[in-house]
């Protein structure tokens, strides 16, 4: 291998760092990262309000999305007794476009009336109804054939009991590390008395209630709380299942059987190596609720397919297909081999791709090294051109290979970068075509 081509692989391979690893998943969906676009007429709002059930008020908050087409929304339950909030994943699910709904159930958190799991059903299902009401459709501009029931833990059981109560309202349900009530061996075989006294902090929050009164609720109804039932039942519609396996991943694993079993392909299960607060896996839980929903509107996040390694040449790819002019690209480079032109979604503002034009090799380990060092060439003067047009301090150099591959065509990007802004690996919104032919045209004039 010549020197210049030696250097500049080795350039490229520094960037496999811990800071720009290959990714393992797909990538992680923009809302995750980033803020959306402000909508000056229709901004994201907080409403606070409470909702009658059965005489008592139960209070509820309303993550509204920007915008003013219809939202598809998420009614989010909380659980036992509701420490962790989940707050992060219901602010990046608005972020994402989706309103999310958030109850207190009776007796709980400040909630008039008195906690019990029958009291709790009732009230994810007053949730719906509260969703799909016209007036409230109206109000917080609601997608009522779009409405999606997520819980965590006990939650995950008041979802299932929501969505099999209401199959009509709900598209969706997402079931996060969820208890199993009435097929809880642990209640089953533990003696009343040491139960109570375990279980007696979790009730400091609900109002009406006892360890004793709960611990008796699940004895006398377990066939009513059994969710390896209702997992089958709600499996008719799109269902998420995601276990911790420090958690009760078991449990997850479990209804996911049943519930593919009954009815085979609805069901996206994922296990994570995390407690059951998911308390170092948040990013992650939210990806892959991000991802899931992506369903109900794909513009909100990739797909997140995976380019094998081996396979033949697909000549339909988008860059085969810029190449035959058959879709257009805002050129910065070209000459007889090598053709350079701006990402259409970028990382930051000058983003731009680096591919052969001559060779068919989908990544490097197909490349020829003549080729390639024609390729890394040009990467190398548009990153001087780069930081000549634009005033950078800097630029990184990112070339995947399967994993995290987007396109199977090798290509090379050259991604501006700005002191003190982190880099995220994440989908990046589309860049208006004015902005990039002006930011082309930027580079082309710096190209030497």
């Amino acid at each position: 291998m010549n020197r210049p081509l030696a250097a500049l692989t080795a350039l490229v391979l520094a960037f496999a760092s811990p800071a720009f690893a290959e990714l393992k998943a797909p990538p992680t969906p923009r809302a995750v990262v980033a803020d959306p676009a402000k909508d000056k007429a229709h901004p994201a709002d907080l409403a606070a309000f409470q909702i009658d059930v059965a005489g008592s008020k139960i209070n509820a908050v309303m993550y509204v999305a920007s915008g003013e087409a219809p939202h598809p929304t998420m009614l989010f339950l909380h659980g036992f007794p509701g420490n962790e909030t989940n707050v992060d994943l219901m602010q990046a699910v608005r972020r994402a476009g989706w309103n999310v709904l958030r109850i207190n159930y009776r007796g709980s958190w400040g909630s008039g009336g008195a906690f019990s799991f029958a009291h709790a059903r009732t009230d994810a299902q007053a949730a719906i109804d509260f969703l799909t009401a016209p007036a409230n459709v109206a109000k917080y501009r609601i997608d009522p054939k779009r409405i999606v029931v997520a819980g965590h833990s006990m939650g995950g059981f008041m979802a299932a009991s929501a969505s099999a109560a209401r199959p009509s309202a709900v598209a969706g349900t997402i079931l996060i590390d969820a208890w199993n009530i009435g097929g809880d061996d642990y209640f089953a075989k533990t003696a009343p008395k040491v139960l109570a006294k375990e279980i007696a902090p979790d009730t400091v929050p609900l109002a009406g209630t006892s360890p004793e009164a709960l611990i008796a609720e699940i004895a006398r109804d377990r066939a009513k709380l059994d969710l390896v039932s209702l997992s089958r039942t709600i499996a008719e519609r799109p269902v998420l299942m995601i276990g911790a396996e420090r958690g009760i991943g078991a449990v997850t694993a479990t209804l996911a059987k049943a519930a593919r079993e009954a009815h085979p392909g609805a069901v996206v299960e994922a296990q994570y190596a995390t407690d059951h607060s998911f308390s170092d896996s948040r990013v992650a839980l939210t990806s892959e609720v991000l991802r899931w929903l992506a369903r109900f509107d794909p513009t909100i996040t990739p797909a997140g397919a995976q380019i094998p390694l081996v396979a033949p040449y697909d000549e339909r790819n988008p860059f085969a297909r810029i190449l035959r002019g058959e879709l257009p690209a805002y050129k910065v480079y070209e000459d007889a081999d090598v053709l350079a032109f701006m990402d259409q979604a970028p990382m930051e503002p000058g983003h731009v791709l680096v591919i052969s034009k001559t060779s068919k090799a989908r990544n490097i380990l197909e490349m020829d090294p003549a080729d390639l060092a024609k390729v890394m060439a040009v990467v190398q003067r548009v990153g001087r051109a780069e930081v000549e047009a634009l005033g950078l301090e800097g630029f990184m150099i990112i070339q995947n290979n399967g994993v995290g591959q987007s396109v199977p065509h090798l290509h090379v990007h050259v991604i501006p970068r700005i002191a003190g802004k982190p880099a995220y690996l994440a989908e990046n919104a589309k860049a208006d075509p004015k902005d990039l032919e002006a930011m082309a045209a930027r580079i082309r004039a710096a190209m030497r």
